[in-house]
C-alpha cells in the first residue's frame, strides 16, 4: 500500500500581512518615542568679547587720499568755499584759499599726523606756504576755523597750531567706532581699528 505525501501550501498573504501589521507597529512606536522625548539643550553661546567685534584695516597712502576726498566732496557740497586734505610721503596738507589785505590768496599748511593714545589723531602745523607772502600760520588757521565749513568732529586750535582729528566724537552717531592704531607717513602704512558696539 502506497503512503500519500501530503504538501501543505504556504499562505503567502497572511504572512505579508503579519510583516505589514509588524512594520506599522514599529514606525509608531519610533515615532511616539521621538515626538515624547525631551528636545536637545541648545548650546550655551560664549559671552561677545569686544575683541571678537573688532577688526584692524591697513590702508595706503592712496586710499586714504581717496577716502577724504569722498569725504570732503559729500561734506562741502553746495559749499562755497572748499579746500582739500592730501597726504604725502612727509606732511598731510591742507589746500585752500584765505583773504590777506583784501587779496584771497592760495595757501597750503603741512602737518605732522600723530596718532593719540584715545585712538584721534593730531596734526601739528610745520609749514605754510602762501608764495611770496609771509603770512603767520596762527592768523590762517585762525581764518579757517571762523570762515570755514569744518566738521564738528574736527577742532581747530590757532594757537597751538594744531587740528584735531576726534575719530571718538565721530563714531558717537555711527553703527561702527574708529581708532588709529598706526600712522606711518614715511611707508605709507595707516591702520584703523574698527569695532561694532556691543550695546
Amino acid at each position: 500500500m502506497k503512503k500519500e505525501t501530503k504538501t501543505k501550501s504556504i499562505n503567502w498573504w497572511k504572512w505579508a500581512f503579519i510583516v505589514l501589521v509588524l512594520v506599522i507597529i514599529v514606525a509608531t512606536g519610533t515615532v511616539i518615542h521621538r515626538a515624547t522625548a525631551p528636545a536637545p539643550s541648545p548650546a550655551v553661546s560664549k559671552p561677545v568679547k569686544p575683541s571678537d567685534t573688532s577688526v584692524t584695516i591697513e590702508l595706503n597712502r592712496h586710499q586714504v587720499n581717496a577716502l577724504a576726498a569722498n569725504y570732503l566732496n559729500r561734506f562741502l557740497k553746495g559749499q562755497k568755499i572748499k579746500y582739500s586734505f592730501l597726504v604725502g610721503k612727509q606732511y598731510a596738507t591742507l589746500t585752500g584759499d584765505t583773504k590777506f589785505l583784501g587779496a584771497k590768496i592760495r595757501f597750503a599748511i603741512n602737518f605732522v599726523p600723530v596718532k593719540q593714545s584715545d585712538g584721534n589723531v593730531l596734526l601739528r602745523a610745520k609749514g605754510l606756504s602762501v608764495g611770496r607772502v609771509n603770512i603767520p600760520i596762527k592768523f590762517v588757521m585762525g581764518y579757517i576755523a571762523k570762515n570755514y565749513n569744518i566738521p564738528d568732529w574736527v577742532k581747530i586750535n590757532a594757537q597751538k597750531k594744531t587740528v584735531l582729528l576726534d575719530l571718538n566724537k565721530y563714531s558717537e552717531k555711527r553703527a561702527l567706532k574708529y581708532q588709529a592704531q598706526e600712522i606711518n607717513m614715511t611707508e605709507g602704512r595707516f591702520k584703523f581699528l574698527i569695532t561694532v558696539p556691543t550695546k
